[in-house]
């Protein structure tokens, strides 16, 4: 029904006839912020005129762009209804139209990958009826129809499309240049190719029906009447034509009409086409208004005191000013319909379009005047004034002290004074009575400005500081302790820590630079102080002296003191020095160390002695009472006669021993000496350790006097046919054992009056070696060996 009321009304008018159509527009997709799926479609649409209403409602299809075939429909409802005016209306004379309206549908949808997984991609579309009829570049422009078109490949649809501008309206001067900026802006960082294609008419076959949904591509281009085509959709000296890489379309058209054209912004990554979109639109070229505007005059706006000037012609002419000093030039005229440059020396001064202009150096200065709403077409108008600026010394002050100043601090204030000048202070705007080259001892917050006038050119130099006062920290100054002490006492001097300040301490005026904590000790007689500084403002502030007086300290030796026993009662004289001062500690008695009723230990000793400034001092020492010495001793050892043994014994550290008799000893002062002795004689040590105490010890060594034979021969040849071991009856309780070699007992006895005849169980044993078990059991001493039975 809808296709049949516009085409009706169409069909009415002939094709010069005005009437609302879309004139352009275009299909973009973007991704919605802090999401991974969902998406924003959004449909433009640009009408010729100012419209009431349009449609609450769009509907934009997808298809699959290797088999044309139709994905989903997507209904897009109204978002935006904007009126757009031209630029430029007042170039064209009674101008049907002034603005635009600019129509925008959204829609947020999302791609799932069970259906937009297709490697080739997708394509977006959108297709009305009809256009202007009074278009010029497109045959039966009246019966063909628009169709917007988007595509974007699988591996794109993560990052959306870019997207159009908002478009420049403005009418296009026959004749003139012209200059429009088509690009597109991405987020992604891809490169854009732009280029001027043919417009697409979709679906049309020259007035058929239109269907309320796009039908699946391709789609048929618009048909360019005869001398058009995409290189000359609008002629020209300068035909229509767009910049590659930026988007920026120029043109100087020499024909007037509505032309249609259409851009297309093409994706690429890595030199391959991600994706492209389209924007279709009709540009109006019209014969503008051509005019000159009034005469500009330049005037004085404000102007430095110094400053002279003179006029022609309601002009001002030229401007003399000191170094320094500032004039403001305005317009005679300002206006809104008024556009003005000003420029310096013939060359145009950067952001200077404003009516006014402010003037700090010498130079040419002209003001160009033009139309606010340029037409290409009118003259411009314009005029200058020649500034000359006198040259002035440049005065600076400088501070003696470095700023902001801390509150406890002062400065002086100086410049260098030129010669011929004279010179004013002032203090926060008010003039004061100093006239020469120094302000001295400023302690006061405020500006302090001063103004150098030269007598003969009559410059008047200026320069001002800042006087700004940060608070200077508090340097207080305790005592823990009296300030008269001995010298092997302490006080600490102490001022209030702050992790924010660091201290400097001072005796008299030196620093003391081991010193820089928040508490001092001093050893020395003086008068001492803190200084205290801000680590961030570093502003410092000394304390008040105190004075601290130290008086000597004696110094005391105690000698020391000799070690004794507790084996008996013992003492010691203690010595110290300087003679004449007390001992303590416990055992003293006077001037000895005495070891009664005391146990084995350390003492501490203590010699105190005082000075006639009442200063002691004293020292201490350690008096050691040894404990007795202890010793392991054997009680009793056995050795075979012509054998030797060691005596194992266990003394203190460092102690000596002394053995007697010496007989049989290898060595009578060894603390383990070994013996062989001839007979059983009983070994006393005596063991002193290095504090002279001493303990004994005995060990009885007891000799055994046996023979035994390492084998024999039972042959029963009346020769050594038993196994005679000679003072063995001297043991009756003995225990004899042998073993063969495999650990069998062949011989077992106790006692020993019948030797081993070599026999095991009524036979003689074979041949070889066997091994003997001798238990001296009056002894306690165990032999062992081995035999040899021969035959």
């Amino acid at each position: 029904m809808k296709w049949w009321i516009t085409c009706g009304l169409l069909l009415i008018w002939n094709a010069g006839a005005w009437a609302n159509h879309i004139i352009g527009g275009d299909i973009a997709l973007t991704k919605q912020n802090g999401s991974t799926t969902s998406y924003l479609i959004t449909l433009t649409l640009i009408y010729d005129g100012v419209l009431g209403s349009t449609n609450d409602k769009a509907f934009v299809s997808s298809f699959r762009k290797s088999t044309n075939a139709r994905i989903e429909d997507f209904t897009l409802n109204r978002a935006a209804l904007e009126e757009i005016p031209y630029t430029n209306a007042r170039c064209v004379p009674n101008p049907r139209e002034s603005r635009i309206t600019l129509a925008r549908y959204t829609a947020t949808v999302s791609f799932p990958s069970t259906t937009y997984n297709d490697a080739e991609g997708y394509y977006f579309s959108w297709e009305e009826c009809c256009r202007n009829g009074e278009i010029v570049n497109i045959q039966t422009p009246n019966r063909v129809g628009l169709t917007f078109y988007a595509e974007i490949p699988l591996n794109g649809i993560s990052n959306g499309l870019p997207q159009f501008k908002t478009p420049e309206v403005k009418y296009v001067c026959v004749g003139k240049n012209f200059e429009a900026d088509f690009g597109a802006t991405t987020s992604s960082g891809n490169e854009l190719r732009y280029s001027i294609v043919t417009p697409l008419i979709g679906s049309t076959d020259q007035g058929g029906t239109f269907p309320d949904k796009s039908k699946a591509g391709p789609y048929n281009r618009a048909v360019w009447s005869a001398g058009f085509d995409s290189t000359k959709a609008i002629p020209g000296v300068n035909p229509l034509k767009i910049d590659s890489k930026t988007g920026k379309i120029t043109l100087n058209a020499s024909q007037i009409g509505f032309f249609a054209f259409a851009v297309r912004c093409e994706e690429w990554r890595q030199n391959v086409k991600i994706g492209e979109i389209r924007r279709e639109f009709v540009f109006n070229v019209v014969d503008c208004i051509s005019s000159v505007p009034s005469p500009v005059f330049i005037e004085i706006l404000t102007a430095s005191p110094s400053a002279t000037y003179q006029s022609s012609v309601g002009n001002i002419s030229s401007v003399e000013m000191c170094q320094g000093d500032s004039v403001v030039l305005k317009a005679n005229d300002e206006s809104p319909q008024w556009a003005y440059q000003w420029m310096k020396d013939d060359q145009p001064i950067a952001n200077a379009n404003q009516s006014y202009l402010g003037i700090y150096q010498p130079g040419n200065y002209s003001l160009i005047k033009r139309f606010a709403e340029s037409c290409e077409t009118e003259e411009s108008t314009s005029n200058f004034t020649r500034v000359n600026v006198k040259n002035a010394s440049t005065v600076r002050i400088s501070s003696s002290r470095p700023l902001p100043l801390c509150s406890n601090d002062s400065t002086n204030l100086s410049i260098d004074l030129p010669s011929n000048a004279s010179i004013r202070w002032q203090q926060n705007g008010v003039t004061t009575d100093n006239s020469g080259q120094v302000f001295a001892n400023v302690k006061q917050p405020g500006i302090y400005s001063v103004f150098v006038t030269e007598k003969t050119t009559k410059c008047v130099s200026k320069d001002s500081v800042v006087i700004k006062l940060i608070s200077a920290p508090m340097a207080t100054l305790t005592i823990d302790g009296t300030p008269i002490f001995c010298a092997n006492d302490s006080i600490k001097l102490i001022t209030p820590r702050n992790n924010a300040y660091d201290y400097a301490w001072y005796q008299e005026d030196t620093p003391l630079f081991a010193s820089f904590g928040n508490v001092f000790s001093p050893t020395q007689t003086g008068r001492y102080s803190v200084a205290v500084s801000d680590t961030v403002t570093k502003c410092t502030t000394r304390s008040v002296s105190v004075n601290v007086i130290v008086k000597p300290s004696p110094t005391v030796t105690l000698a020391p003191i000799q070690a004794l026993c507790t084996s008996a009662l013992q003492a010691v004289t203690l010595e110290g020095s300087p003679a004449g001062g007390t001992f303590s500690g416990q055992g003293v008695v006077g001037n000895r160390f005495v070891t009664q009723d005391l146990s084995a230990g350390t003492y501490p000793i203590t010699y105190t002695y005082t000075n006639e400034q009442g200063c002691s001092g004293k020292d201490t020492k350690p008096a050691y009472i040894a404990p007795p010495p202890r010793i392991e001793v054997p009680r009793k050892l056995v050795v075979v006669r012509g054998d030797s043994i060691q005596i194992k014994t266990t003394v203190p550290l460092k102690a000596t021993a002394a053995w007697f008799p010496s007989i049989g000893l290898n060595n009578s002062a060894a603390t383990s000496p070994t013996v062989s002795p001839d007979r059983t004689t009983t070994y006393t040590v005596t063991v002193t350790t290095l504090e002279g105490c001493t303990v004994k010890g005995e060990v009885l060594i007891t000799v055994i006097d046996l023979t035994i034979p390492n084998g024999f021969t039972p042959n029963n040849d009346g020769t050594n046919d038993t196994w005679e071991i000679a003072g063995i009856r001297d043991f009756p309780n003995c225990t004899i054992e042998i073993f063969n070699r495999w650990g069998n007992l062949v011989f077992s006895n106790k006692g020993y009056e019948t030797p081993w005849d070599g026999r095991w169980n009524g036979d003689f044993v074979p041949v070889g070696t066997y091994y003997y078990h001798i238990y001296l059991r009056e002894v306690e001493y165990k032999l062992t060996g081995s035999l040899n039975v021969i035959r």
